[in-house]
């Protein structure tokens, strides 16, 4: 995916936010929904048997969502001083990631950033396959990165944070539909988080 390729994507899609994890589902509430990874809500695993749940719960939405070798990028944002983070090396495990995209936070949100906040937002396509990225899934639970992936031919938008899962999809039909088969892993709260 080139530059224009991805701006013109996500400016179709997703107009009214930037590719921004946290933002998503304030903008998108009405097609977003979210899972929890673990049981009762716990956020963090601290066993093997907790990480088998996350990737197995993570692996069968992402599934669902996209498919078995569909078509899938991952994407991820680094602010002018994360660059320098570490724990992003580990993304170049699976393959070259390509800077598709600058953005000058504090120009387009003044009343939120401070002057020189920078985001460079990072993508690489590849195909989904079931477990094949269960190392990018435990570096995110484990919040020592973020990611998300995204399918242009599937409409959706897959936010995985240390606890759980946003999910961004293209009607407020489809994302009723995947709430009810979903509804053991949701939040028991009214708002969703």
């Amino acid at each position: 995916m080139t530059e224009n390729e991805f701006i013109n994507y996500w400016n179709k899609e997703y107009p009214e936010s930037f590719p921004i994890n946290h933002e998503l589902k304030w903008t998108y509430a009405d097609r977003w929904f979210r899972i929890h990874s673990l049981p009762h809500s716990k956020r963090y695993a601290d066993t093997d048997d907790d990480y088998k749940i996350i990737f197995d719960r993570q692996n069968q939405l992402i599934d669902d969502l996209i498919g078995e070798e569909s078509e899938v990028a991952i994407s991820f944002g680094l602010y002018k001083d994360d660059i320098a983070n570490e724990n992003y090396k580990e993304l170049t495990n699976f393959g070259e990631f390509q800077k598709v995209l600058t953005i000058d936070l504090q120009k387009e949100r003044p009343e939120e950033y401070e002057n020189g906040m920078l985001l460079d937002i990072f993508v690489k396509i590849g195909n989904w396959k079931n477990g094949n990225r269960n190392k990018i899934l435990k570096a995110i639970a484990d919040d020592e990165i973020r990611a998300m992936f995204f399918s242009h031919s599937k409409k959706c938008v897959i936010a995985p944070y240390d606890g759980g899962v946003d999910v961004i999809v293209e009607s407020t039909k489809e994302r009723d539909r995947l709430k009810a088969k979903y509804k053991d892993w949701l939040s028991d709260r009214e708002d969703g988080m």
